[in-house]
């Protein structure tokens, strides 16, 4: 670090920049599509315990 907390380079080529950018795109995408693909995991298991229970329960519980 420089005086007053500036680093001593400040300039960057294009190309690192955009290099950059895309890897930072790349895993931003990436972590989406994992939490995605969570959440739909989490959805079926909530609808598959859901109609267990509805297969399970008694009579008098169902709607008719």
């Amino acid at each position: 670090m420089g005086v007053g907390g500036m680093s001593p380079k400040t300039s960057y080529p294009l190309e690192d920049l955009a290099r950059g950018l895309d890897l930072h795109i790349r895993l931003t995408n990436e972590r989406i599509d994992d939490e995605l693909a969570r959440i739909g995991r989490l959805r079926r298991a909530r609808r598959q315990v859901e109609l267990r229970m509805w297969r399970t329960s008694p009579l008098f519980c169902k709607p008719r």
